[in-house]
């Protein structure tokens, strides 16, 4: 996905309203622009969403503000004057979809909740991402990606040999959450076409969490016990070091993969044993722990290419992108001056191409402009500038 000037996406002619920051919630807006929204992002004096400050740097801005806000019109505002709330208000009345990020009734508290604007536009879409939801006894608590990975058994799912449990690599609850987000979003609007009314879409990242792990959880709640085909106690779906010290992903579950597998590796006696327990078990563990660890990792990779087995490197994150296959996901874009890579939203559309239409936006970049389509004349801008409501 390249740069490209022009071009109407999915969602073109709708406009959103981004009154969120960090992760979630601007990962979430930025997809709506990817498929042709015009997302407004409102930010707070004096510097507006956080990630704009995390290094390191892509020109004169940041490379996680870069790849969180493409797509996207910068206006600071400050929401706690009322000339910023009336600005917000008049932004809210014309807008399809706004989108925001604060524990449950602060925007409220401002005049900006849900009730008030959908009384002044009844089509709009107001979606709130919040870590716990908008009600229920942790409403009100703060908390990060860890809290909402742990709050959700996702981590005590994962655990080391010591049974200490092992941090995920990437925010999986904020992911998440901006995914679902960006589902309910698209889903209100679906049904606004039938209807001609908005609504509220309540996101938690808990929940997201917990969608997660869908189908261990509904099995354990059936009666079940906590299921461990995932976590590394068959032989089939397993990873294996190799004499390099990289590792090997096998997940062979069906026994045609299985078996092709214990084929290709010359161990036909463990053939029918992918789901073998106790000992049987651990000696298939150990059979093929002891095989990989006598060769380097792309050396397997290269043996078993053709076994068609379900076995792939452990790559660590710069092999990742670096591989032919995720070019497709690969990206170059301009931000803050600077050319650099990011990654593309994950869905193609044949007829309304995801695109980038603009690079992420400097800090208030487009205040003046957004105030001029609201019908703020020149003097009044300048007013705004000169007593802090804008910037």
């Amino acid at each position: 996905m390249t740069t490209q000037p022009g071009g109407e996406g999915a969602l073109h002619g709708m406009r959103v309203l981004d009154f969120t920051r960090y992760i979630p919630g601007p990962y979430c807006t930025m997809l709506l622009g990817d498929l042709g929204a015009d997302v407004v992002k409102v930010e707070e004096p004096p510097q507006g969403d956080p990630t704009r400050a995390v290094p390191p740097p892509v020109g004169e801005d940041a490379a996680a503000h870069a790849a969180l806000n493409r797509n996207k019109r910068s206006i600071v505002v400050d929401l706690r004057q009322q000339a910023g709330i009336a600005i917000a208000r008049r932004l809210a009345a014309s807008a399809d979809v706004l989108v925001e990020a604060f524990r449950p009734g602060v925007l409220a508290r401002r005049g900006l909740g849900a009730e008030p604007l959908l009384a002044e536009n009844p089509r709009l879409v107001y979606c709130s991402v919040s870590g716990y939801g908008q009600d229920g006894p942790l409403a009100q608590r703060a908390g990060h990606d860890v809290d909402y990975v742990a709050l959700g058994g996702l981590l005590g799912c994962n655990r080391d040999a010591d049974g200490r449990p092992v941090l995920p690599g990437a925010q999986l609850g904020d992911m998440t959450g901006a995914l679902v987000a960006t589902i309910g979003i698209l889903a209100a609007l679906q049904a606004r076409e039938r209807t001609g009314r908005g609504q509220v879409v309540d996101v938690s990242m808990l929940e997201g969490v917990l969608a997660l792990l869908t189908v261990p959880a509904t099995r354990l709640m059936a009666g079940g016990t906590l299921a461990k085909e995932l976590a590394g106690t068959f032989a089939c779906y397993n990873v294996y070091a190799c004499r390099d010290g990289r590792h090997i992903a096998v997940g062979a579950l069906e026994p045609k993969f299985w078996e092709a597998l214990c084929r290709a590796l010359a161990l036909p006696e463990l053939i029918g044993r992918q789901w073998a327990t106790g000992e049987r078990g651990r000696e298939a563990i150990e059979t093929l722990a002891r095989t990989f660890a006598g060769k380097d990792r792309d050396e397997w990779i290269r043996e078993l290419a053709s076994a068609d087995a379900c076995v792939e490197p452990v790559l660590d994150l710069g092999e990742a992108v670096a591989q032919p296959q995720a070019w497709r996901s690969i990206t170059e874009e301009r931000a803050g001056g600077a050319a650099f890579r990011t990654v593309r939203a994950p869905v193609r559309l044949s007829a309304t191409p995801v695109a980038t239409r603009r690079g992420a936006p400097r800090l208030g970049e487009h205040t003046s402009g957004v105030l001029g389509e609201l019908g703020y004349g020149a003097p009044e801008i300048e007013a705004l500038r000169a007593s802090g409501v804008v910037a």
